[in-house]
Order: structure tokens, then C-alpha cells, then sequence
């Protein structure tokens, strides 16, 4: 097939007084929490490094000093046989790691984008992905998977603004395939769900940047022409089979 190809995903183009806007998704229960308490940059264009040091650390560190105030005593104490049966150790347990969970992400999580890379770091452990090395995208629950081989870094959109992961996305996907959630490279699918993934990835951006957008009608004209696909792939000549 030429890559002169006919999109069965018509792109959309976006645009403050468009007919059919793209709507906000209203994420409901602890995610949609999350995503309100997302903190949006004002640009989507700029490199972001995340933490979630003021949104977990007031809440789970006096949580964490509660509970192990309370947990080590029983546990130290022993005067009911608690220490004895597996189901005591298992309460004890599961409550502490409630609270030290969370509060070591507050802690140590940094994940981060700029226009090179994704990274992901936890403490000492540090993972990165150039955006010319993703081979994959993949999706969980509320966060997409991006792969690099075996490399894979999580993107928990639902608790940070990843605009220009999508932008970046989106300019890779205008020169190159990438093995998407329901198409391989080789899929004769791949161009519709090619299309339908810069369609979302596009108003995902717009719809959490609009007033950045309303004003600044030269990076919409770019958020536009990544939306429609290209005339042809890096590795592949005008007019030559796919």
C-alpha cells in the first residue's frame, strides 16, 4: 500500500470556535482526585520534572507517624499472642504499608519530561527513554506504557500534566511508526488507530492548555499539523509501498 493512504480516522482540528469541541474526560473516584490535583504548567512546550512531595507528604507523613506509634508497641508487646498467628502479622503489616506506600512516593518519586527524553526515578533507581528510541505504547490503568525494548517507563497521566509527552508523541508518530496498543507496525490497521491516537493525544493537550492555546494561535497551527498524518515516514520515499 502507497503511503499516499486513505485515513478511515478523519483527523480533527482544533480551534476555539470549533463546531464539536472535544470534551473533557471526568474521571470519578481516587483518579479523578488525582487529576484535580494535578499541577498544570502554564506552557505546555516546557520540560516538567514531578513530585508529589505537597500533595502526600502533609497527609501521609502524620498518618505513617500514627501508625507506627501504634503498630511497633503491639507488636513488641505480644501480650495477646499477636505476634503468633500469620492473620496478626498480615493487619499489622498491611496497615503500616498503607501509609508507607504513599508516603514514599511523596518521598522519592521524580518522574520528569523534556524534549529529548522521559524518566522515571525512585530514590536511587533511575530509568529514561529517548523519544527517538520509543518502540512501544502501550496503556494500564489510568497511565500509558512507553517501551524502549525491554525498557519501560509508566506515564500516570491521571497525577501529572504530561503535555509534552503528547506533543513529543505526536511529533514522533509525524516521522516514524511505533507499535500502538491495537496495531503492530506491520498491522494494515495501523494507520486508522495511528490517526486515532493523534486525534486524543492532540485534544488531551489542547483541552488541558486552552487558554495557553486561545492566545497563542501559532503553537495551535503546530498542535494542528501533528494532528493530520504525514506525506510519508523517515524511513520510506514519497509514493514508495509501505
Amino acid at each position: 500500500m502507497s503511503t499516499e493512504l486513505v485515513y478511515l480516522a478523519e483527523p480533527r482540528y482544533l480551534a476555539a470556535d470549533m463546531d464539536d469541541p472535544p470534551r473533557q474526560y471526568n474521571e470519578k473516584g481516587v483518579y479523578g482526585i488525582a487529576r484535580m490535583e494535578r499541577r498544570m504548567s502554564r506552557d505546555p512546550h516546557h520540560p516538567r520534572a514531578f513530585s508529589l512531595a505537597y500533595l502526600m507528604l502533609p497527609v501521609w507523613l502524620p498518618l505513617a507517624a500514627l501508625m507506627t506509634s501504634c503498630g511497633i508497641p503491639i507488636i513488641l508487646d505480644n501480650s495477646d499472642g499477636f505476634r503468633d498467628g500469620l492473620s496478626g502479622w498480615v493487619v499489622i503489616l498491611g496497615a503500616l504499608a498503607s501509609t508507607y506506600i504513599p508516603l514514599s512516593q511523596g518521598l522519592w518519586l521524580r518522574p520528569g519530561v523534556d524534549h529529548d527524553k522521559v524518566w522515571a526515578r525512585f530514590g536511587p533507581f533511575y530509568r529514561e527513554i529517548r523519544f527517538a528510541d520509543i518502540t512501544r505504547l502501550s496503556t494500564g490503568i489510568e497511565h500509558y506504557n512507553i517501551w524502549a525494548g525491554k525498557t519501560k517507563i509508566n506515564i500516570g497521566y491521571d497525577r501529572f500534566d504530561y503535555a509534552l509527552f503528547y506533543i513529543r508523541l505526536l511529533e514522533e508518530l509525524h516521522h516514524r511508526k511505533i507499535h500502538l496498543p491495537e496495531a503492530d507496525i506491520t498491522d494494515p490497521n495501523w494507520e486508522k488507530e495511528a490517526q486515532t491516537w493523534r486525534n486524543f493525544l492532540s485534544a488531551d493537550v489542547w483541552l488541558d492548555h486552552r487558554d495557553f492555546y486561545d492566545t497563542h494561535p501559532q503553537h495551535l497551527a503546530h498542535l494542528n499539523a501533528l494532528i493530520g498524518p504525514p506525506d510519508h515516514y523517515d524511513d520510506e520515499q514519497p509514493g514508495q509501498p509501505a
